[in-house]
């Protein structure tokens, strides 16, 4: 209890929100298993301003929601989501924003992290920058923390119920029937993407009262075997021991199998455990080489892989990716669109491009992901599959001005001033 009273009273003085292992607003109410899903447990103003290291945010009001959803076993969960309101905005258009938050941690998630800005909490500071761009555009947007309580990262149905219960609960928060004319589009960028296309796959038999337009994503990580084998020995070394650590967060047989292939790793959010973890062989180095080839460790994460499942998304789908994207493999986004492709009723636009790293690819592809959001808003035929080549995505049609100066001053602006990326992409 000392323990406890103490860090409340550090954080007090030091005016930062409370960590949510320690928020009791991140607690589950007693009353959770009687309720349903995205129905909204608790709620409150968010405690300390949303703040962006590079942007002002145009944001009226914000609000914290918790939220009834559940794992993938089908235990209740509650689900912390962040509900911003643009001045002057339209209700009926909402941005569920799916952040790439790539950690198993809890301190990392959207809700905490986009009030404290730091190199700990750096994976939500270029995601604001994109957020600021979808409030200009006067969209309300939710971003849920879709990893749960358990920081679950890369376990992609829990990913999906969450970010479909967040959108039920942000509905019902204005309207407490949750019966409505809302209309929502997904967004995401690298596992942000991941969590919207499951989500998109889900959703007809999850969340089927949900008026989806689509979904518009960047860099999308099709198979995770082959993301860790691109990532591993380079700068996001570290990413490979968050996935194995959010895996093992959610599945216990998956935890008792990796000890066999090397000690648990620490926790961290997405920069600092890339820093930690710097250029290292994960491998055969960190982990034993076998690791990859073990039948549990092998299913657990098929299971999580977009190309290990036969559903495909029910509504639209933009698909902005780089041929030179060095974390994921263009080759498996081919696969992705083969196997999409072949089925009936599929809408995919791929917007390639040879931007030369996965931060330059985020900036460019985000204005033509807006773009083709707000053409979905107006119910614009789509049909079939579209992979159109462009040197940059900053080309693609029906992008505003104002926005590709505002997303291309941006990508300037965060180059200059952080030099992790600058030294480490190259």
């Amino acid at each position: 209890m000392f323990v406890f009273l103490a860090l409340i009273t550090l954080t007090t003085c030091l005016q930062i929100p409370l960590n949510p292992t320690i928020d009791d607003f991140y607690n589950p109410p007693k009353d959770l298993e009687t309720s349903q899903l995205g129905d909204v447990l608790k709620w409150r103003k968010m405690p300390f301003p949303v703040t962006s290291m590079f942007v002002n945010l145009p944001i009226s009001n914000a609000w914290q929601i918790s939220v009834r959803s559940q794992d993938t076993l089908n235990n209740s969960l509650a689900i912390v989501a962040t509900i911003l309101e643009p001045p002057n905005g339209d209700k009926n258009k909402l941005i569920s924003h799916q952040a790439f938050e790539n950690s198993p941690l809890l301190s990392c998630s959207p809700s905490y992290s986009m009030q404290v800005p730091s190199f700990e909490t750096f994976q939500i500071q270029a995601d604001l920058i994109f957020i600021s761009g979808l409030l200009s555009q006067g969209w309300y947007v939710v971003v849920p923390d879709y990893e749960g309580p358990n920081s679950v990262f890369p376990v992609g149905r829990q990913s999906a119920y969450s970010v479909l219960d967040s959108i039920r609960g942000t509905i019902k928060f204005f309207n407490s029937t949750g019966n409505s004319t809302v209309k929502t589009a997904l967004l995401g960028y690298s596992y942000g993407a991941v969590a919207s296309l499951w989500a998109s796959i889900v959703q007809p038999n999850y969340a089927p009262e949900l008026e989806l337009v689509g979904a518009a994503v960047g860099c999308t990580i099709p198979n995770i075997t082959a993301f860790i084998e691109k990532v591993d020995e380079g700068p996001y070394s570290g990413l490979i021991v968050n996935i194995f650590n959010g895996l093992a967060n959610e599945y216990r047989h998956f935890r008792d199998r990796l000890i066999h292939f090397g000690a648990l790793q620490p926790l961290g959010c997405l920069f600092p455990i890339c820093r930690k973890f710097f250029f290292q062989k994960m491998i055969g180095g960190v982990y034993d080489a076998q690791v990859l080839t073990d039948e549990t460790i092998k299913e657990t994460i098929e299971i999580n892989n977009l190309l290990s499942t036969r559903a495909v998304p029910q509504i639209p789908v933009f698909l902005f990716h780089s041929k030179f994207n060095e974390m994921s493999p263009f080759l498996e986004i081919l696969k992705l669109e083969k196997l999409w492709c072949s089925q009936l009723g599929v809408n995919l636009e791929i917007a390639e491009d040879m931007s030369y790293n996965h931060m330059v690819e985020a900036f460019s592809g985000m204005p033509a992901a807006i773009t083709w959001i707000e053409k979905r808003w107006n119910n614009s035929t789509l049909g079939g599959c579209k992979h159109v080549h462009r040197l940059s995505n900053f080309e693609y049609p029906g992008i505003a001005p104002f926005l590709s100066q505002y997303f291309r001053s941006s990508l300037q602006m965060v180059l200059n001033n952080n030099r992790y990326f600058n030294n480490t992409t190259r």
